[in-house]
């Protein structure tokens, strides 16, 4: 009997064992998806959505014009607009001359007369009493300098006649030589047609007459509007002048100032130094004209003074005057010795006298003085030739202080003329 009989009859059943896996470990459960996002709503379409869509644009065309010529065209139409502006009020300022005229006169004379008013103010005089006393001694000097001319010229013009009937004389004699071979019949025909001519026109000379006298008038109108005008400038010239800056100047007051400041004081060095160049033009040629024994020597030594005033023209005309009466007083080598003299006299000056005295104060080249009595003469006539370099003068003065602004650093003063020169 084995083992298994101890315990009964009983059989025992056997105990079934895990196969060993042999796949391997066991999968991992996939991960559940993400739930679809709901679909959102699109916003409905705007109205201009719903219209087609517009072409593209065509590319620019070509500009058949060149930028030069585009350029060249805009550059002339304002130079156009410059000159006809700059015409119009030359126009205007001619048509006005018997008011602009004496202005100007005025504030040119004004420079010369007014440091003696007010030497006379920092002396107890009040400033009306100043420019009274001031205005009546130029006058004064005036019409002194004009007697004595006057009175040379009666004293001398019986001898200056006669000489001119000796030049007469001496020209029909030559005439009468080879090569003219004129008769002295053919010399009286020729005076006579002159004559017939002349009284042919005696209706235009009675026009020249009343044209002259209402020139006459204009200046007799003008000399007193100059005369009342130059009073008052010298009497309340800072304060008329503070006006003017306040009720124009706005915001550019302060410029408008510096440079009203700048142009009084190139003016005045302008006709000082004018003033003094005349006085040692007429002193020279003086002092040549009374050595030759020239005659009406004052007259000629005033005229030469006042030609000072008219650059270039003034000078040429007081020594044709000079010389022509030096023709007919003294001949033909005392007339070369003039001519002499008066070259000389403007070489000292062109190349000493104007250097040195307005050397400081204006720095113009002469073909800018040229261009400019070339072009005021033809605006203006004598008035433009005598204004022109005045007003240059304040042009040149006004663009180097536009050129002194624009190279001038950010929040820096400009520098000021002397104190003792400006305008107070």
């Amino acid at each position: 009997m084995t083992d298994g009989d101890t315990d009964g009859d009983e059989t025992p059943v056997p105990v079934a064992r895990e196969a060993p896996s042999v796949a391997g470990p066991e999968p991992e459960l996939a991960a559940e998806p993400d739930p679809e996002p709901e679909p959102e709503t699109a916003p409905a379409p705007a109205a201009a959505d719903l219209l087609p869509a517009a072409p593209p644009a065509a590319p620019p065309a070509a500009d058949p014009v060149p930028r030069w010529l585009r350029s060249g065209a805009a550059i002339g139409w304002r130079l156009l607009v410059l000159v006809a502006a700059v015409a119009v009020t030359a126009y205007a300022l001619a048509y006005l001359r018997i008011v602009v005229l004496p202005i100007i006169v005025a504030v040119l004379v004004s420079t010369v007369l007014r440091p003696p008013a007010r030497w006379l103010i920092r002396h107890r005089f009040s400033a009306g009493a100043a420019a009274l006393t001031v205005l009546l001694g130029a006058i004064a000097v005036l019409v002194t300098a004009l007697t004595m001319a006057g009175a040379a010229v009666a004293r001398q013009v019986s001898d200056l006649a006669d000489s001119v009937q000796e030049g007469i004389r001496e020209a029909g004699d030559a005439l009468s030589e080879p090569p003219f071979n004129l008769s002295d019949a053919d010399i009286d025909r020729y005076i006579d047609n002159a004559g017939d001519q002349l009284s042919d026109s005696s209706g235009s000379l009675t026009g020249g007459v009343v044209h002259g006298a209402v020139i006459a008038g204009e200046v007799i109108t003008g000399l007193i509007i100059t005369l009342l005008l130059l009073f008052f400038f010298l009497k309340d010239g800072p304060g008329i002048w503070r006006w003017i800056v306040d009720t124009f100047g706005g915001r550019q007051s302060g410029h408008l100032d510096e440079l009203a400041r700048r142009s009084y004081f190139a003016l005045t060095g302008y006709v000082r130094g004018l003033v003094l160049v005349g006085a040692a033009d007429a002193t020279m040629i003086g002092a040549g004209l009374a050595i030759l024994g020239v005659p009406l020597v004052i007259p000629l030594m005033l005229l030469t003074f006042l030609a000072a005033f008219v650059p270039l023209i003034g000078a040429f005309t007081a020594g044709l005057a000079a010389v022509l009466i030096a023709l007919v007083d003294g001949g033909v080598v005392t007339a070369l010795i003039v001519l002499g003299l008066v070259v000389a006299v403007q070489q000292v000056e062109g190349h000493l006298l104007y250097p040195l005295i307005m050397g400081r104060t204006i720095h113009i080249h002469p073909i800018a003085v040229i261009l400019a009595l070339a072009t005021g003469g033809i605006l203006a006539g004598i008035i433009g030739v005598f204004i022109s370099v005045p007003i240059l003068t304040l042009v040149a003065t006004a663009l180097a202080y536009a050129r002194e602004l624009r190279e001038a650093p950010p929040g820096a003063p400009a520098t000021a003329p002397p104190a003792e020169t400006q305008p107070t």
